[in-house]
């Protein structure tokens, strides 16, 4: 049996390894142990806190043993802490065993049980530090006396579960505050651009006006065709100055992360567009070498605000590099192009003072900063948005002024992992 028990352990520390979550691995864990533990049907007992009960989520018993009525039953039971065998459990924490459990009072279904051949129960609690986070449940047709050993193994096997439940948690906390953390560096950056933005919804709306009286004029002389073209003009700048604020709006919002196949070049040039009046303000000119889809140049599966907000990151921190250039020129250049077979590379090359060799190492290090005023949070989130996408960021001092801020990302991260 020790034998067994050590292959059973190890299917489920394996199983709980590769699982994203504990429903997703409870199949697999139910029938480890009731295949290698000789049980017949298994059940695991997740605590809604919500609603202060016991409810089951998952069941499991080997093909060769029919129970629908009981898998069927449990599935629909539900207990309250310390009502019922599983509520039992979860109030005191502590194991049960049940030789037969058709005879048992306490257990509501017995008389499905026992129509379905099942005797021996044992239920153990999930903990983690103490307290109870569901219950496990085997049953066996055949009667089987309770065993010291057996209940040593499951305390450990519950310890196992709660600690995969932990970690998990802890797992998901620390995505939601990767995503609020994007989002305020998101909503931050575009605060430092505040000036600029407002004179980039300014022009388009100063046209719509400009042209609306234009408008106004020709009607009253009755020149209808030239009213319709002073019309036209002001549409149009509308509708620029609705793309300018889409896009603004579209980086401040604060939604979940979603993948879609993108164009490279064309997130590019969103970005130098939303960008353009700050690039003006501080005197630096931009020029772009995209590598086009006629040069074989693929779509990449990425969350395209996500990368946005890495490319106008870069824009941002090569604009602040480049202002302490007095009468040098100003120059950045994005680039896109293949970084071999299956990666597309994007890079900004600025003409400012160029990396500290000291600190190029630390450049993306969360809370590390140059800036006076900075938090070092910018770059820091960029290498976790394109980690989290499969890829690279790294930076590099040019051969002569300025440095190169580049990332790679996968073309189908799926097949490369």
């Amino acid at each position: 049996q020790a034998n067994q028990w050590l292959l059973a352990q190890h299917v489920v520390t394996q199983t709980l390894a590769e699982a994203a979550t504990l429903e997703r691995a409870a199949p697999n864990v139910l029938r480890a142990v009731c295949e290698f533990l000789n049980w017949d049907f298994g059940a695991l007992w997740s605590i809604d806190r919500e609603k202060k009960i016991l409810r089951c989520v998952e069941v499991w018993h080997k093909e060769s043993v029919a129970v629908p009525q009981f898998a069927a039953a449990t599935l629909a039971s539900t207990f309250g802490r310390g009502i019922g065998l599983p509520g039992r459990v979860w109030a005191s924490r502590a194991p049960i065993c049940i030789p037969d459990v058709i005879h048992d009072a306490n257990f509501a279904r017995a008389p499905i049980a026992a129509r379905e051949g099942l005797h021996t129960a044992f239920w153990f609690p999930i903990l983690l530090a103490g307290e109870a986070l569901g219950v496990v449940e085997f049953l066996s047709r055949e009667i089987q006396p309770p065993d010291q050993d057996l209940l040593d193994m499951m305390a450990t096997l519950g310890s196992q579960i709660g600690q995969f439940i932990e970690r998990k948690s802890a797992e998901d906390g620390l995505r939601l505050a990767q995503t609020e953390l994007t989002h305020v560096t998101r909503v931050a950056t575009l605060g430092e651009m505040t000036t600029s933005i407002a004179h980039e919804i300014n022009q388009p709306l100063g046209a719509v006006v400009n042209n609306a009286s234009a408008c106004m004029r020709w009607l009253s002389a009755q020149n209808l065709e030239e009213a319709r073209r002073s019309a036209a003009l002001a549409i149009a700048d509308a509708h620029r100055a609705s793309e300018i604020i889409g896009r603004i709006r579209a980086l401040a919002q604060k939604s979940p992360t979603r993948k879609d196949w993108l164009d490279v070049n064309e997130t590019i040039r969103e970005v130098i567009a939303l960008a353009q009046s700050e690039l003006h303000r501080h005197g630096v000119v931009v020029r772009t070498q995209l590598l086009d889809e006629a040069h074989d140049l693929p779509f990449i599966l990425a969350d395209r605000i996500q990368l946005q907000q890495v490319v106008l990151n870069l824009i941002i921190n090569a604009i602040e590099a480049m202002s302490s250039a007095d009468d040098d020129p100003r120059e950045l250049v994005i680039r896109s192009g293949l970084d071999g077979p299956q990666r597309v590379l994007v890079a900004a090359c600025d003409s400012g003072p160029g990396l500290d060799p000291k600190s190029v190492d630390r450049l993306f290090d969360a809370f590390y900063t140059t800036k006076p005023q900075g938090l070092g949070m910018g770059l820091a989130i960029c290498r976790s948005i394109i980690e989290a996408h499969g890829g690279r960021i790294w930076a590099t001092a040019n051969d002569g002024r300025g440095a190169t801020f580049q990332f790679v990302l996968p073309v189908d991260p799926v097949k490369l992992s």
